[in-house]
């Protein structure tokens, strides 16, 4: 469920973070004024009513820290990120050395990509001594707290906008991964072919169609000509081989369900690249059966875009 937590500002967030600390920990959280980063922390004493468990919940100082963005499509692998928690430690060490703190809690909106975000919380332990500390990304906050506690989803009003951009990654997952397997099996002599694609290429037939998607003119250039149009010969030979009836139907799923996603949500993106890649990390972050075929999610995305099954047609 995607509660667009990127529509609030800064200070309903931080409300929101410590509203769902009175349901996890208790009705003794207390907000701090906001700092001189313009952040407002909260804090809260005594023993957690049900976090991380009833049966094993934390004890003692608790610092609570919300870090909003505006931005859909951002994760905790994001480098500006790294940047925040870098700057959380050094505060951390310094209430860790003065007895203020043994529990630490980093709520953000980012997508919570599980091989950077743990990486990152390990850090905060490591460099800080608190071992009691946690990253609570989106999914956790959406699916957890949010879906769990609808009273506080009516109190921020959250209910409004909460159609989630949900598809089957998996399927095209399939896609993507055969297809690799399969590449070296399909004709490798496209020279003729990609020649001929690139010889009935025009911007100009594609100009009105980016334009009314909000597609930006270099992205299309840099990246949908110059590096997945040679490819869209071999997608199309692809779904064409008998073998790959089924995964021909997978992609055509695919399609209709993000045609309608994208119809339904483009208003959560502004240039239609962001929606490029705000699919590509759903798709990639934290899967390692993708490793090394990643590129070709991208060129897939590219190759929906130019047929015009995706997007505002021509």
């Amino acid at each position: 469920m995607d509660y667009r937590l990127e529509l609030l500002d800064d200070s309903t967030f931080e409300d929101l973070v410590n509203t769902i600390c009175q349901k996890i920990l208790g009705t003794g959280v207390i907000s701090f004024s906001p700092g001189q980063d313009g952040g407002r922390d909260g804090k809260f004493s005594g023993t957690a009513q049900n976090y991380p468990s009833t049966a094993a919940p934390w004890s003692g100082k608790f610092i609570i820290q919300a870090k909003h963005t505006n931005n859909p499509i951002s994760s905790c692998s994001d480098s500006d990120f790294e940047k925040i928690v870098k700057n959380e430690i050094i505060k951390i060490q310094k209430l860790k050395k003065d007895g203020g703190i043994d529990c630490y809690l980093l709520f953000t909106n980012r997508k919570y990509t599980g091989v950077k975000g743990e990486e990152l919380r390990k850090r905060i332990e490591i460099e800080t001594g608190v071992v009691n500390s946690e990253i609570i990304g989106k999914e956790t906050i959406d699916d957890r707290y949010l879906n769990q506690h609808k009273e506080i989803v009516r109190q921020y009003r959250l209910d409004l906008h909460h159609i989630p951009f949900d598809f089957s990654d998996e399927e095209i997952k399939d896609i993507i991964l055969t297809f690799k397997n399969q590449l070296r099996f399909i004709e490798n002599d496209l020279k003729a072919e990609v020649d001929r694609i690139k010889h009935d290429f025009s911007y100009i037939d594609k100009k009105d169609k980016n334009k009314r998607n909000r597609l930006g003119e270099e992205y299309f250039q840099n990246e949908i000509a110059a590096k997945s149009l040679m490819d869209f010969e071999k997608i199309e030979r692809f779904l064409a081989l008998p073998q790959n009836e089924e995964l021909k139907d997978y992609y055509f799923d695919v399609v209709s369900e993000l045609s309608n996603l994208i119809t339904i949500k483009r208003d959560n993106f502004d240039a239609f690249e962001e929606i490029f890649l705000f699919i590509y990390k759903m798709i990639c972050d934290g899967s390692k059966e993708l490793k090394g075929t990643k590129r070709h999610v991208t060129t897939f995305l590219h190759y929906m875009y130019y047929n015009c099954e995706i997007g505002l047609k021509e």
